[in-house]
């Protein structure tokens, strides 16, 4: 289906989650409403932490309730990114009251932890129109209810991203010679006890690439620092002890990975658990290798490694950086453009 830019017949859609914090969502959020923005008019409703408030837009934390309402009447479809269970249900159940068309993507399964939210959740989902997975895994979970199967990625809006800061342009200018890797944590934090976004296995990754003096240089980007575990100071101590710097170097602020990516030789994803992940995605997109670890089932042309093994993982970066290993997958690769995502929402909205 073709879109037509009709400013006169534009409908409103309220986009409903994690607006402004840093975030796989917060990002499909945005990149949604500026991919769409020539066709449709967009409101939204933030449910970040306070502290993350951005510009004007309106946070459900403000307890204004009246505001929250007249956003829900002033739009025509709700479209809710919500990650928490017992917050999706309320919007579900409060757009139905107002005679809204309701559509609900759900992102992951983190916050439905057992039968009874799974069960809770189908039965509010009944008052929607519409409802999105983001995967096969999640489809299952909340069935049959999960009519669209359909990954989060959306391209970036590359005029939107932030140059990178001249650090990262001074590294990559001394590092010139070597194979750059990249790799991004949203915030240091253990998932059963270890590192989630697996900084630990790339610095050892970096202990091996010294040893056998490759010359690789490793990147990886903290966008959000967590105090609390005081694992950012640990890591760096590791790295200055043991004379690491000139392999691996620590960014602990928020940057355009999308653009760093670009710059690089191989992303790496070293999670213990996942979703559909936006770095896989946007890796692909741009046609650069992607070493993922094998917690979850990952998209096709994705080279895997056994979770939580460095040395498997050092193994598959030198087969890719070396040898050339996914020359092929990457070929290979759908080549889907802007107007492929603007035409698949739009069927989605106006069906």
């Amino acid at each position: 289906m073709n879109l037509e830019n009709n400013t006169l017949k534009k409908k409103t859609i309220l986009l409903i989650g994690p607006y402004s914090s840093v975030g796989g969502v917060s990002i499909h959020i945005k990149r949604l409403s500026a991919h769409l923005k020539d066709f449709y008019n967009f409101d939204f409703i933030d449910e970040s932490p306070l502290c993350d408030i951005s510009g004007n837009v309106y946070n459900i934390r403000s307890k204004n309730l009246l505001k929250y309402i007249k956003l829900i009447v002033q739009s025509d479809i709700v479209h809710i990114h919500t990650g928490v269970w017992w917050l999706r249900c309320f919007h579900i159940f409060t757009a139905f009251l107002l005679r809204k068309k309701v559509i609900v993507t759900i992102h992951s399964l983190s916050n439905l932890s057992n039968n009874i939210l799974i069960q809770f959740t189908r039965l509010f989902l009944i008052l929607n129109k519409k409802t999105i997975t983001v995967s096969d895994e999640v489809a299952q979970k909340i069935k049959p209810k999960a009519e669209y199967i359909l990954p989060a990625f959306l391209p970036p809006v590359m005029e939107e991203e932030k140059t990178l800061p001249k650090e990262i342009l001074r590294i990559l200018e001394e590092c010139k010679d070597s194979k750059i890797i990249v790799s991004n944590a949203f915030k240091l934090v253990l998932h059963k006890n270890e590192d989630l976004y697996g900084l630990d296995l790339m610095i050892d990754v970096a202990r091996m690439v010294k040893k056998e003096k490759k010359r690789y240089k490793i990147i990886f980007v903290v966008a959000t620092i967590n105090d609390r575990l005081r694992l950012y100071d640990s890591y760096m101590g590791i790295i200055k002890e043991e004379e690491l710097e000139s392999v691996i170097s620590l960014i602990p602020y928020s940057i355009s990975f999308v653009r760093l990516m670009q710059k690089s030789d191989l992303v790496v994803r070293a999670t213990n658990t996942d979703g559909d992940a936006l770095t896989v995605r946007e890796a692909m997109f741009f046609k650069i290798p992607i070493i993922a670890s094998n917690v979850v089932k990952r998209p096709e042309n994705v080279i895997l490694f056994k979770n939580r093994d460095s040395i498997d993982l050092f193994s598959k970066i030198t087969k890719v950086l070396e040898n050339g290993e996914c020359n092929d997958m990457i070929n290979n690769q759908n080549d889907y453009d802007i107007s492929y995502y603007q035409n698949y929402y739009h069927s989605i909205y106006s069906s």
